[in-house]
């Protein structure tokens, strides 16, 4: 027994010096963290990651699931994750709130829809919220949604009270009666409107273009990360096609995650307006509607005393991971 081991042992030496080399040689993928909350545009970051197209781009994409835009926009700041999907008006707040100089990079979507104000039944119009109390998350997109249905019906924030909480939390505020009307989305909306009590006041359906979906990063990440970035991008568009190609599939993965049916996913997403990588070039041209989608922003949250510093819409947007992204995708075809 002694001799065969005497014989092998230089053969298992050989063997573990090359098990470990090729380990120590193996490349680790680059890591990239980033947030969401649930909303239905977001949900191709999950399917993506799901279906491994991440990991096949050569990325290692961190999800990190948030139960509030605000949440999110908190540790983004704190610099808990690299990547924030949110609005514009959280790109916009952090600038204002934090030494974070983040930029949108991508276009996931356009709300067509889905935000809304929702009024507890009696309660059937924005005109009807008058001296009544209104949901909203604080330092997000709902500011906006609020101050233009509001505009839009001849009235102020001074005609409503406004009544802080997180989007989690809303559902049993409205559910007990304490607000009379919540600003939200998928798949809270979903939820409530199944229920019952529940009337659609305004959505965002009638202020076309306002509510934009983003990818945002820090300025200096981009520019350090760009190529990464663009990984992000590809896996991200992979899932878009996954879904055009594979619906029912990919609708159950993503309705788990969103904790609604497939067919409640469907129908949100239609209240959605998807930008595929082949389109993201006509959003971020000079003065296109990435930046006009800013400016109303700043307009709207300069005037409610939300921002103070002198900020432009031109500095918040990076189109480099896009135009890397699709120049990779231009080699592979």
């Amino acid at each position: 027994m002694s001799r065969i081991f005497t014989r092998l042992f230089p053969l298992l030496q050989a063997l573990l010096a090359i098990t470990l080399f090729s380990s120590g040689c193996r490349k680790e993928l680059p890591v990239i963290r980033v947030g969401m909350n649930l909303w239905p545009g977001f949900e191709f970051l999950y399917l993506a990651k799901e279906k491994g197209y991440f990991l096949e781009e050569g990325i290692n994409l961190q999800l990190y699931d948030f139960v509030s835009l605000s949440d999110s926009r908190r540790a983004f700041e704190r610099g808990q994750i690299d990547v924030l999907a949110g609005t514009v008006v959280e790109m916009l707040i952090i600038r204002e709130n934090s030494y974070s100089s983040p930029q949108v990079f991508y276009v996931t979507d356009f709300s067509n829809g889905a935000d809304v104000i929702l009024g507890r039944k009696p309660v059937q119009s924005i005109i009807e919220l008058k001296g009544k109390r209104v949901s909203v998350e604080p330092a997000s997109l709902d500011l906006l949604t609020i101050n233009l249905a509001l505009k839009k019906n001849g009235m102020t924030l001074k005609d409503v009270t406004l009544v802080p909480m997180a989007q989690n939390e809303m559902d049993d505020h409205f559910n007990n009666g304490s607000v009379d009307a919540i600003c939200t989305y998928p798949p809270t909306s979903v939820k409530l409107l199944n229920k019952g009590n529940a009337n659609r006041l305004f959505d965002s359906y009638q202020i076309p273009g306002y509510i934009v979906d983003i990818l945002m990063a820090d300025g200096q990440f981009i520019s350090q990360r760009a190529d990464d970035l663009a990984k992000v991008i590809l896996g991200y568009e992979r899932a878009l096609q996954f879904m055009n190609s594979n619906p029912e599939e990919a609708l159950n993965i993503s309705a788990g995650h969103e904790q609604i049916s497939a067919g409640e996913l469907e129908t949100a997403l239609k209240g959605v307006q998807i930008v595929p990588l082949n389109d993201q070039k006509l959003f971020f041209q000079t003065r296109g509607q990435i930046f006009q989608a800013t400016e109303n922003a700043l307009d709207i949250l300069r005037s409610t005393g939300v921002l103070q510093k002198d900020l432009d819409a031109e500095d918040v947007i990076n189109h480099s991971p896009m135009l890397l992204a699709c120049s990779k995708l231009q080699e592979d075809e």
